[in-house]
């Protein structure tokens, strides 16, 4: 049994197979033993009491054979009962049926002599395979106690015997129709087990070829069903990486096409003929120095999201005083803002306790925040940084006033590659620098999240351990 619905079928046919034999033989043979024989040889010996009662008011019946005979006319026997009548050495007075004793009468003598001593009869059972028997030898005594003959009952358990194995067929019936209905169950089972299993190894199968499956519908026992959740997880996020693997590979070709093209272009200019202007050709110079200084940021972002991924990242940490540390990397950006005609607010406490941080990291990290709010914020808007402390947690916020976050977006504003679909924010590059910002604040053993709350605008938050 290599298949699992074959284990589980016979796991069900198993026990009736060792179990219902051995109970039925101990139930045979306690009915056998304990019902149908003793209550054969009770009525067998009672009825022999009873003839034996008669005979001792009738003595006369064991020494004349003629009135012996009259004797057993007048007594109703059953066809499978037969009745001897013996004197008192032991010699067969009358007889009714076939008799096969061939016990001496002095054997027979002595013990009816024993028997008449105890006052007991005497009841023998033969039960075997060819010769089913039961006989009882009730001693016959005068008034004055002494032997006058006995009477020998004896009965064939044809009957019996046959009874007792209709009952043993009756078991067989019962075992192979429990065997049948054990394995009709186990079978429904074992196939309603095995469908979700078969279903969610065929599910990974697929996805291991590439394949886009639809949810498995979970169906079971709560462990099967737990299974096949987890493959539809797995699936989901297979789905979910090979969508970012298309778009990150669409965003790549996208930036680094358009810069690739104008400096293309501006090479062909140059090698024409009015490549020889000195004025033209300053200019043509000095924009694809602008278009390699903007591939700079992008292969920046790309060596750094490969070397978070692969583990290579490593903090130079230091105790900073966040009032100290954060307006200097707030000035550049604080002229960006103004000359783009952005209302700037920052509040940045002075009794601030000191953390541990890596400060060239976490300038990258509100850099990018900090971009990312003067770029999708029209004037005129407003540009709000704030720091503070709570519990064993400091805080630095940046908020603005640009066109805000989706919430089916918000969820994926941190996903690698992740571009707005809606135009709103984060239309253009290749949508890291959440991305990176988010795992060098995590490596701090810190979180950064975005605001829910904020309808319009959006609020991002970098929360630090201070322990």
């Amino acid at each position: 049994m290599k298949t699992l619905r074959g284990r589980f079928i016979l796991s069900h046919i198993l026990p009736i197979l060792l179990v219902v034999p051995l109970v039925a033989l101990a139930t045979l043979y306690l009915l056998e033993t304990q019902v149908l024989l003793t209550t054969v040889s009770s009525n067998l010996e009672q009825q022999a009491k009873t003839i034996a009662t008669a005979v001792t008011g009738n003595p006369d019946v064991l020494r004349d054979p003629k009135l012996a005979e009259q004797f057993l006319a007048r007594i109703s026997l059953q066809a499978d009962r037969s009745l001897v009548l013996y004197d008192s050495g032991g010699n067969v007075v009358t007889a009714s049926g076939q008799q096969d004793s061939t016990a001496a009468p002095a054997s027979i003598a002595s013990e009816a002599q024993a028997l008449a001593q105890s006052g007991q009869p005497k009841v023998s059972m033969t039960y075997g395979l060819l010769r089913q028997t039961a006989e009882v030898l009730v001693p016959v005594t005068g008034v004055d106690q002494h032997l006058i003959g006995m009477i020998l009952l004896t009965h064939t358990l044809d009957g019996v015997a046959n009874q007792i194995a209709r009952l043993r067929w009756w078991m067989i019936g019962i075992l192979l129709a429990e065997l049948l209905l054990g394995g009709l169950v186990g079978a429904v089972l074992a196939v309603r087990l095995a469908r979700p299993i078969d279903h969610a190894a065929r599910a990974v199968v697929e996805v291991s070829h590439g394949a886009r499956i639809e949810p498995i519908v979970p169906e079971g026992p709560d462990e099967i069903q737990s299974l096949t959740n987890a493959v539809n997880e797995l699936a989901e996020r297979l789905r979910t990486l090979e969508d970012m693997r298309r778009r990150s590979l669409a965003n790549i070709v996208h930036e680094l096409g358009r810069p690739l093209g104008a400096m293309r272009s501006a090479v062909h200019v140059l090698r024409g003929e009015t490549g020889d202007d000195p004025a033209l050709r300053e200019e043509l110079l000095a924009g694809v120095e602008a278009q390699i200084e903007r591939l700079e940021p992008l292969l920046d972002d790309l060596a750094q999201l490969h070397g978070q991924v692969s583990g290579e990242v490593r903090l130079a940490r230091e105790e900073v005083l966040i009032q100290e540390w954060l307006p200097p990397v707030l000035l550049p950006w604080r002229a960006v803002a103004l000359e783009k005609g952005l209302d700037w607010r920052a509040t940045v406490p002075a009794s601030l306790p000191a953390v541990s941080i890596d400060p060239t990291r976490m300038a990258q990290v509100v850099g990018n925040l900090l971009s990312n709010a003067v770029k999708y914020t029209p004037s005129p808007g407003r540009i709000s940084v704030d720091a503070g402390a709570a519990e064993k947690t400091l805080w630095i916020s940046v908020e603005d006033t640009g066109p805000g976050i989706s919430p089916e977006e918000r969820r994926r504003v941190f996903e690698p590659f992740y571009r707005s679909i809606r135009e709103r924010r984060f239309p253009q590059g290749l949508g890291l620098g959440l991305t990176i910002a988010q795992q060098i604040v995590q490596t701090h053993g810190g979180q950064l999240a975005l605001d829910t709350e904020y309808e319009e605008g959006s609020r991002f938050v970098i929360s630090l351990p201070l322990t």
